[in-house]
This record gives structure tokens, sequence and C-alpha cells, in this order.
């Protein structure tokens, strides 16, 4: 099976006198993929992100999703039927006065017919977990119940892939949780996601992870291989979650549990049961 996204030889910048943000990037995602976008500040991360929903143009090489090439203008609506993408701030994306009003609005402008509205409407609240806030004004709603607003109103749409862009930085540990659950299950029917996120502990649920650094991939492996590197990310000021700071200090310390558990569950039953290496 071909990929769904397929980026050939990347070239971007903002302004002509400016450095390259993408240089080269080649990079391809499958149908049905959970992919972690690491990077450090200026990598290129978020600017690779509207690309792949003609949000930006690379000023050379090729971007396609499923069959449509991105540069074409007479494929940009359908991309972005097919490409959804939450924001950082929902705030910015709500533009009614209830969180009904507001999923109508998307499917209004895509020419879908009212009857099939109300059931797009239905179907994508209740697998958003917001069906009982639809009457809301969204500006009133939490940080976690604002952002399932958003994705509600994305998946109305039935993208194939969606786009959430640092979606949780700005929540609090609730918030964040819900987003997380909501982004769990949306994969788990099918929908391809795309993180960016600066969270280790967000992209460890995620299949595999790509780390870019100055406009291209220095990494791309699933994340369990990913993960069992830390020092390379140690090296780039990341902070490791605690059970994997654990055992980086026990290592150093010459008890060895090989290779590193990638969730705090496992590495408590793991170092209960399992006989130390000193």
């Amino acid at each position: 099976m071909p990929p769904l996204i397929h980026c050939e030889h990347l070239y971007f910048r903002y302004q002509e006198e400016q450095d390259f943000i993408l240089q080269d990037l080649c990079l391809q995602i499958n149908q049905g993929e959970w992919v972690a976008l690491l990077g450090t500040n200026g990598s290129g991360k978020s600017t690779f992100a509207r690309m792949l929903n003609a949000l930006l143009q690379p000023e050379s090489g090729m971007v396609m999703v499923g069959d449509l090439q991105t540069h074409k203008e007479e494929n940009i609506w359908q991309i972005r039927q097919k490409v959804g993408m939450v924001f950082q701030n929902p705030d910015h994306q709500f533009v009614a006065a209830t969180v009904r009003d507001d999923i109508a609005f998307g499917l209004e402008n895509a020419g879908i017919p009212r009857s099939e509205m109300l059931d797009r409407i239905e179907e994508a609240s209740e697998r958003a977990g917001i069906k009982d806030m639809l009457s809301a004004e969204p500006h009133r709603l939490s940080g976690g119940q604002k952002q399932r607003a958003a994705i509600a109103g994305i998946l109305a749409l039935r993208p194939e892939i969606m786009i959430f862009d640092e979606a949780t930085s700005m929540l609090d540990p609730n918030g964040r949780a819900e987003v997380m659950q909501t982004m769990a299950e949306l994969h788990q029917s099918g929908i391809t996601i795309i993180m960016i996120t600066h969270e280790l502990e967000e992209a460890l649920k995620a299949s595999r992870v790509v780390f870019m650094e100055q406009g291209n991939t220095l990494r791309d492996q699933s994340a369990y291989d990913f993960f069992q590197a830390p020092d390379f990310l140690l090296s780039r000021s990341f902070t490791l979650p605690y059970f994997l700071r654990m055992q980086v200090a026990l290592q150093a310390r010459g008890v060895h549990l090989e290779p590193l558990s990638l969730s705090e569950r496992e590495w408590v039953e793991r170092l209960c049961t399992s006989p130390l290496k000193m």
C-alpha cells in the first residue's frame, strides 16, 4: 500500500533573506500510524505540519496526501477535508456562539446538506466526548473541553489524518489527559495521528517518533527503539519522564534492567520480579 503522506526534498523559508527552515526533508507516513514529531524549538516541526494541509507551500520539493499534490490549487479543498489540524490555542478556532453552531460552521462551508449535518454533529460530538456541551458557549468551557470541541469540529468533516500541533501545551494535567485519551480513541478508530509535542510522556503514546533538527529528520524510529537511547534526549535538554530518569540513574550505579521499560507500571513490575544485574 502506498504511503498516505509522501514528502520529497522539501525546502522552505519564510523570507528570501532568511535561512531555510526545512532543508531537503523527505518523509513518508502510512495510513493508521500515530507519529510523534519531536525536536527543539526552530527545528521545523510546525512548518512541516502546515504543509500537509497546504497552509504553507514548499519553495521546492513535493508534498502528496494520498494521490493529491498540495501545490495544485484545485486539490486544496479536498486536502483540507482529508487533513484536520488542532492548534495550540483552541480559542483561535472558534467562530460561533455555541459548540453546535461552531461544528455546523465547518460543515456549511463544506456544502454538507442540513439533514446530514445534524447526523455528523451528533456523531462527532459523541466521539469527542462533548455531546452534553453542544449548547454551551465555547469560551466558557475548560481548556480540555475547548480542545475536544475543536476536535469535534474537525471530526465532523471525517478526515483521514489529524494533526495536533502542541494541542496540550496550554492545558492543565486534567485537560491534557482528556485530549490524550481522545487522541488514543481516534487512533484506535483508524485515523492517522500526527502529534507535534515537547512532552516525552505524550510521545511515548505514539507508535513512531520522528525527531527533527535543523529542518530535517535526525531520527525516525519506532517509539520503543527511540526511547532506548535516553542519552540522545538528555544531550538536547529534554526532561525524561520520572520512571525513565530512575532507570538511567540505576544504570549509572551499575544496576542494569534492559531493555528500558516504557511505562511506569512495567518498570515497577520488572524491578520487583527480575534478578538485577550488577
